[in-house]
């Protein structure tokens, strides 16, 4: 778990994507579908103000249908700092982090300059380091939306792994365990249908000895009634599912 105070490396890591992505310039036009977004609304995000200062109701209409009815990856990269700076410190509602996270992977983010693609990465890790320590966001759905950019979950599962002594972080993967998983035919799913086909790394992790090893130690270093009950609520979830 990260030593600074909760929010602290995110703030960083969005003061960053600012940076990083300032040279980009300031759209002159926004492409759209007129049943999608407005000429009004699109004139109204391209007012010449600091993007820091763009207010969320301005930008919901173009974040919600971008690169899909609205927008191109090039005014997409002019607004993705704001876009995500909101929806990491405003909620899900702005709008659905799944789809959101999605367009980095529509845009083809991993083949963008090395300085842009780490300071994205450095956002989606202090994002989910602070999900873990602060259970403001449920995990299982912060998952799943990095999980729609990345490819490779290990680093964010490893995360896990190492922080289930945190009661915040057990908690977030009994309720995983309860409320986003299943079992149909025999076999385990993930019930966010945002998932798709890249769930399998999860759902390895989740059947894997490494994690029931740590939920053991976890177990055995607990010093609160809460961490206690969790820790073995999720043995006992992991115990049924592998069987």
């Amino acid at each position: 778990m990260p030593s600074e105070p909760p929010g602290s490396a995110l703030d960083a890591a969005i003061d960053r994507l600012y940076t990083v992505f300032s040279t980009v310039p300031r759209p002159a036009a926004i492409d759209l579908c007129p049943c999608c977004m407005t000429e009004a609304e699109a004139a109204a995000i391209l007012v010449p103000v600091p993007l820091r200062e763009l207010r969320t109701e301005v930008l919901a209409p173009y974040a919600g249908d971008v690169l899909l009815t609205v927008g191109s990856v090039a005014d997409f990269r002019y607004f993705l700092p704001r876009i995500f700076d909101i929806a990491c410190t405003s909620g899900f509602d702005w709008p659905e982090l799944e789809p959101l996270f999605r367009r980095l992977r529509d845009a083809a983010w991993t083949a963008w300059a090395a300085e842009e693609q780490a300071g994205i990465r450095g956002l989606l890790q202090a994002y989910w380091e602070q999900t873990l320590a602060v259970g403001e966001h449920d995990a299982g759905t912060v998952l799943c939306a990095i999980g729609n950019a990345e490819d490779d979950l290990g680093p964010y599962l490893d995360e896990w792994t190492a922080a289930l002594g945190h009661p915040t972080a057990a908690a977030e993967l009994r309720d995983l365990l309860q409320h986003g998983t299943r079992w149909k035919h025999g076999t385990m799913r993930l019930t966010n249908a945002f998932w798709g086909r890249r769930g399998a790394q999860v759902l390895q992790w989740l059947g894997g000895a490494e994690l029931r090893a740590a939920v053991a130690q976890a177990f055995a270093a607990a010093a609160s009634e809460a961490s206690l009950q969790a820790l073995a609520d999720i043995d006992d979830l992991l115990a049924v599912h592998g069987r």
